[in-house]
């Protein structure tokens, strides 16, 4: 498959007067359709990382290329453009309002982006919450709801609109381990038939595992990246558990 994202030589320090480097040096690259999970230990800048993919954050230095677009010079209009068009967010804490539905909350951001949603977005949108399993709950407010219906709400509203990229901050770091990966499921199957590209960073490695490609971080560089399916399960679990870094 063809890479839909690729970072080159890329670096992201925080301050001024005392500089703090958060990612260094990083080249990577990331397949489209494919479930790419970034893991590594607290402040190996995981979500930094998946802040500049994402376009919320710009880096120091490097190079950034999304969908065949240089995205390196921190262009504000053009990352919010392309933000809003085309990615989609999943979080750990679902962000969902309150005050209304589950199927509002999932068209929420068409409100906010276009004004009242059409009829097909609707359609679509109840569409998908039936392959989901959450058609029940449509009518239904947060507090009304599990936790699991919750996220599942948070995932729909993410691909409602059929982004080319998913990128999810610990989605199921929430939720119980039986929920987890039930949540995880849902996601992946949903991304894989809309063709979707899903970056997920997670502290997980069992939620890695079900991953096509790992990703880790130490210290703000690439410790290891392989395809769990070129390793096979057992190749992929040891090398997550070998603690060293294999490419120093």
């Amino acid at each position: 498959m063809a890479d839909i994202i690729a970072v080159k030589n890329l670096f992201k320090s925080f301050g001024d007067v005392v500089r703090t480097e958060v990612l260094r040096d990083i080249t990577a690259s990331f397949e489209r359709g494919a479930l790419t999970a970034i893991i590594g230990p607290s402040g190996s800048g995981k979500t930094t990382l998946l802040n500049i993919l994402s376009l919320l954050e710009s880096p120091t230095s490097g190079t950034l290329t999304i969908d065949g677009r240089d995205f390196s010079t921190g262009d504000v209009n053009a990352a919010s453009g392309f933000r809003n068009a085309h990615i989609g967010f999943i979080f750990q804490f679902h962000y969902l309002l309150p005050e209304f539905t589950a199927l509002e909350n999932i068209l929420i951001p068409h409100w906010i982006a276009r004004g009242r949603p059409p009829a097909a977005l609707v359609e679509k949108a109840e569409s998908l919450m039936k392959a989901i399993g959450i058609h029940h709950i449509r009518n239904k407010h947060l507090n009304q709801i599990s936790g699991g219906e919750q996220q599942r709400t948070a995932i729909a509203r993410a691909l409602v609109n059929e982004p080319r990229l998913v990128f999810a901050d610990e989605p199921t770091g929430n939720l119980d381990r039986e929920t987890g990966f039930a949540v995880l499921e849902v996601m992946t199957r949903m991304v894989r038939e809309l063709g979707t590209t899903l970056i997920m960073v997670t502290h997980d490695r069992e939620i890695a595992l079900r991953a096509d490609r790992i990703l880790e971080l130490v210290d703000g560089r690439v410790c290891k990246a392989f395809l769990v399916r070129e390793k096979g399960e057992a190749g992929a679990r040891a090398l997550l558990e070998d603690r060293g870094c294999a490419m120093d």
